[in-house]
């Protein structure tokens, strides 16, 4: 059963949010009015005790920002390569800021958010050239690629697979693991839960719907079935493990099933994990008791497959060991 406070913001995002991308036709401002909710909600998802810094974009192509906890212990490794949603169209800086904050501190981690150029202006294959780029940058810092865990919410978690692929394909070393979180994996409107959850879906109309549909304007004149652009069309072997988090109210719900059935075919390690409920990347409200639960489970997730760290408890343990 959802909390009370889920129910709350169920009911402001059905109120705010989908009506907006229903019936706004300007990219522009539905720009400006999703501003406008990231500083509200924004202020309410502080990103914690941690230092964020700019870090200068070698192709000078996008936005970088390194974040550190300011208790990280210094022989720790881990490093989280984030790419925030969206729909390929827009930022909630913001809030994504506080959410890859709220990952470090819980997996004992460093980010560094990958703000990736938006379409229109720049459509596919841009962003992926941006993830792909921000990940080479963390090797060429001295990163381990084990030492690495891809993550990303709905748009940003539907190119973090895409980088997988990407990255497997290109022979390129392969990151230690990746958290999904109402990962966008379709860019097409075939699934069953994209009609079926229309109506539970409180921040997202059916596509069909929407004033202005992000996935066209993403996809311009690819074919929408490319692996890159809907990596569900991919093949899953050789991939790290995989933890997705989804709701079974929201209309990409089956992204994530269709995910956990053909992995489970290519014997590729993808947990699933259904949320009742919740709206779409929930994980990003840190006011939902559901998020709080949601951010300790990323982070046990992250400390099990990037094991080969020193955590601050298991280095305090060793200095009053001797």
């Amino acid at each position: 059963m959802q909390s009370w406070q889920t129910d709350l913001l169920n009911t402001y995002l059905s109120l705010s949010i989908k009506p907006t991308l229903r019936h706004v036709s300007s990219l522009r401002l539905i720009r400006c009015m999703i501003s406008l909710v990231d500083s509200t909600l924004g202020r309410l998802a502080s990103p914690g005790k941690v230092t964020i810094s700019t870090v200068v974009d070698p192709n000078d192509h996008c936005e970088l920002k390194w974040i550190t906890p300011t208790e990280l212990a210094p022989e720790n490794s881990r490093v989280i390569l984030y790419l925030p949603g969206g729909a390929y169209v827009m930022r909630t800086p913001q809030l994504h800021a506080a959410l890859a904050s709220r990952i470090c501190l819980e997996a004992n981690a460093s980010a560094l958010i990958c703000y990736y150029r938006l379409a229109p202006e720049h459509p596919f294959p841009a962003g992926l050239d941006d993830a792909i780029a921000a990940y080479e940058l963390l090797l060429t810092q001295g990163h381990n690629a084990e030492d690495i865990l891809i993550a990303g919410d709905s748009a940003g978690g539907g190119l973090a697979l895409a980088l997988l692929l990407a990255l497997r394909d290109s022979k390129r070393p392969t990151p230690g693991g990746a958290v999904l979180m109402s990962p966008l994996l379709d860019a097409g409107d075939e699934a069953p839960s994209r009609v079926k959850n229309a109506k539970t879906d409180s921040a997202l109309p059916h596509p069909a719907r929407r004033a202005v549909n992000p996935r066209t304007l993403y996809v311009g004149d690819h074919d929408h079935k490319h692996p890159y652009i809907s990596p569900i069309y991919g093949t899953f072997e050789g991939l790290p493990p995989i933890y997705v988090l989804v709701s079974d109210a929201e209309m990409l719900l089956d992204d994530s099933l269709r995910l956990a059935r053909k992995a489970h075919m290519y014997q590729t390690d993808v947990r699933v994990d259904v949320w009742q409920k919740v709206p779409h990347v929930w994980v990003s409200m840190p006011f939902l008791p559901e998020s709080v639960d949601g951010i300790q489970r990323i982070g046990q997730f992250i400390k099990e497959k990037l094991p080969c760290h020193i955590d601050n408890e298991e280095r305090e343990a060793s200095l009053a060991a001797g």
